[in-house]
């Protein structure tokens, strides 16, 4: 058995290191095929990986919830849709939906699921006109638009970005060969028409999310090696917003920074996309820096940047909006795979375990458009606090807001799963990302199961056995996060030293039936500093918040246009509005952890989080509301009109409804 520490960032660096990727593996066109820059890692088979534990519930839950269910509770994605030829909705809604449903389908194996998405992908496939256009066409010129959304944008190349996304995994779920022709077609047809109809032709979303056809363009090459594909993707960059650019030299101009959040999300990946075309580090640079610049004046304690639409600051009462949740962590999921990088991987589970569960309802049947990490009041009026008024945009539902996230949030936990292991680049296996899940897949053409089993972000340690292996040799890649000082691994009960925090430890062995993996990555807590100097308490990849108690029902006025429950306010029963005392010599002291001893099997509510933390709070009087939610945050520290101080229990953020989760730092008098 050997082992070695890596930091994968880019191929360059691993050749420096002495572990480039294998000759073997480099001649793996699913790692770049020549000229596109060979990668760390990729993605396995859709299928080859199942949810287990918390994990399977929460994607049943989705299968019985919105996911599921969402064309009979929300027609203009259901048989009106103009994805599966009907004559309602045209644009992104239906493809965004199925972007989800799609790996959810094939995760669970839920055949009901593949039926409901069927149609819509066979639809798609028959679309496909002799020019290789695709997908609804545009209404005659002067048709009036009387429905809820376009179909004078019909042929906007945006919603098509989308649909190939799905085409994508269906294709690697099935082998579906009219895929690959669909596809190499179509993009014969956009590098013929981009000249007089470039990306932003139709509509502004083109343009500012041409990373994602850009991507698409380097999967297909990848199987396919057409030349064509490469003058496509430089067009294609050419056409999209100069995210490099920005990233590089306009960091910190006012003007670029209030743009659309989700374009940001997405547009994070695009310098990357680029990065592997040409191999020019420079991509790779800017996105560390403009992702820096993104916190250092938008950033939020979840590992997110607000953004309520446009990118809105760091006070912690600006709204975040459910689809920049889902799509950057798509990105974050790209750039773990391109780069390497322990880092990304770190921010993506403090994403997923943090912001992303606590926007959807515990059934899986309502979101929230805008959710606040400071959170104390959740009701149908006018805020005055976002960029955009939807007045019941922070409320339980299905419409409510803006429906872009209804379609979308399908995305977030699939493809999280998907990406919880990856074939690596010296032709082994990684599990970069931790839940509990189990893999069955072919190495070095020869079957082998590992089965994941963890309660994990809720516990410390991760337990990996071969469920079936016949002496294969491989590496096993497993990330030692940043914050992870002291981690421990041992294979078959046998010590493995010199593991290093912010780094993959690679364990290289024979793996036989029976082998056993145990991973243990203690996690202290830990303080950072926000708005106002403002305390976020951390343990691992949880972030803690003060639970406020709430009681929840109907809105006064719902959306119409939906079958679905109704929608949700939540008000908050007693005090809220406690700060958190810190000794600076000592900033961990006085925190106790606290588990339940028969935790439940889901984590994700005030009742059944199994991890808590104590600590003594002040009551500050003078900090109320201020237009239904939690008004300026003071300034820490506080020292004066301090209330009565009590013991108060954070849980992790992601199992609350109402909560403070950026607190104010008291020194007593």
């Amino acid at each position: 058995m050997s082992i070695r520490i890596t930091v994968p960032v880019t191929a360059m660096i691993l050749a420096a290191l002495g572990t480039a990727p294998s000759a073997r593996a480099q001649t793996d066109p699913a790692f770049g095929r020549p000229p596109l820059k060979s990668v760390p890692y990729a993605s396995l088979p859709l299928g080859a990986i199942a949810p287990e534990g918390w994990l399977h519930e929460q994607l049943v839950r989705m299968a019985d919830g919105m996911t599921g269910h969402l064309d009979e509770w929300y027609p203009t994605v259901g048989s009106s849709n103009g994805w599966v030829g009907g004559d309602g909705d045209v644009w992104e809604r239906g493809p965004y939906w199925l972007d989800g449903l799609v790996p959810l389908a094939f995760l669970l194996g839920d055949q009901s699921l593949i039926e409901k998405a069927r149609p819509y992908i066979e639809w798609t496939l028959a679309s496909q006109d002799e020019s290789g256009f695709f997908g609804p066409r545009p209404e005659p010129e002067g048709t009036e638009d009387s429905r809820q959304q376009q179909r004078t944008n019909a042929a906007d190349w945006w919603p098509r970005m989308v649909m190939l996304k799905v085409l994508q995994q269906w294709h690697e779920a099935t082998g579906d060969p009219r895929v690959i022709e669909l596809m190499t077609r179509y993009f014969r047809y956009q590098l013929d028409h981009l000249d007089e109809q470039p990306l932003g032709h139709w509509t502004g979303w083109g343009a500012a999310r041409g990373g994602e056809n850009q991507a698409s363009v380097h999967w297909l090459y990848n199987r396919t090696g057409a030349p064509f594909l490469l003058d496509l993707s430089e067009k294609l960059f050419g056409q999209t917003m100069d995210w490099t650019g920005d990233f590089e030299d306009r960091a910190s101009a006012e003007d670029y920074w209030r743009t659309h959040v989700v374009n940001v999300a997405m547009g994070i990946k695009q310098p990357a996309q680029e990065y592997v075309r040409v191999g020019d580090e420079r991509y790779l640079r800017a996105v560390e820096k403009g992702l820096a610049a993104l916190m250092e004046k938008h950033g939020q304690a979840v590992g997110m940047f607000s953004g309520d639409e446009p990118l809105h600051g760091t006070d912690p009462v600006q709204g975040i909006e459910l689809c920049a949740v889902v799509e950057f962590m798509l990105s974050l999921e790209s750039l773990m795979a391109i780069t390497g990088d322990v880092a990304y991987v770190d921010r993506l589970e403090r994403i997923a375990y943090n912001a992303l569960p606590t926007q959807v309802t515990d059934d899986q049947t309502g979101r929230q458009y805008f959710q606040q990490v400071n959170q104390v009041r959740l009701s149908d009026g006018d805020h005055g606090i976002f960029f955009e008024g939807y007045e019941d945009a922070t409320c339980f539902g299905l419409l409510n807001g803006y429906p872009c996230c209804t379609a979308n949030l399908h995305q977030g936990w699939p493809k999280l799963t998907q990406n919880t292991w990856l074939r690596t680049a010296d032709g082994g296996l990684g599990a970069l990302v931790y839940a509990p899940t189990s893999v069955r897949t072919t190495v070095g053409g020869r079957p082998v199961a590992i089965r994941e089993r963890t309660t994990w972000p809720m516990e410390d340690t991760v337990r990996f056995r071969v469920t079936e292996s016949d002496a294969v040799r491989f590496a096993l890649h497993l990330r030692i996060p940043a914050w992870a000082v002291g981690a421990r691994l041992t294979v078959n009960d046998e010590p493995v030293a010199g593991l290093e925090p912010g780094r993959i430890a690679v364990v290289e062995r024979a793996w036989s039936t029976g082998d056993e993996v145990t991973l243990v990555l203690p996690a202290e807590i830990e303080i950072s500093r926000w708005h106002e100097n403002g305390i976020a308490v951390h343990r691992g990849p949880l972030q803690f918040a003060l639970p406020i108690e709430a009681v929840v029902r109907p809105a006064l006025a719902r959306t119409p246009g939906a079958n679905s429950p109704e929608i949700l306010e939540a008000h908050p029963v007693g005090d809220w509005n406690y700060g958190l005392t810190v000794d600076p010599d000592h900033p961990l002291k006085g925190f106790e952890i606290v588990r339940d001893p028969s935790p439940s099997d889901w984590p994700w509510t005030e009742d059944g989080a199994p991890l808590r933390l104590r600590v003594t709070g002040y009551r500050i009087p003078s900090w109320g509301e201020y237009n239904s939610a939690a008004g300026p945050l003071p300034p820490s520290p506080v020292r004066a009109r301090i209330g009565t101080s009590r013991k108060v229990e954070l849980i992790p953020y992601g199992s609350t409804i109402l909560r403070i989760a950026v607190f104010p730092e008291v020194r007593p008098r």
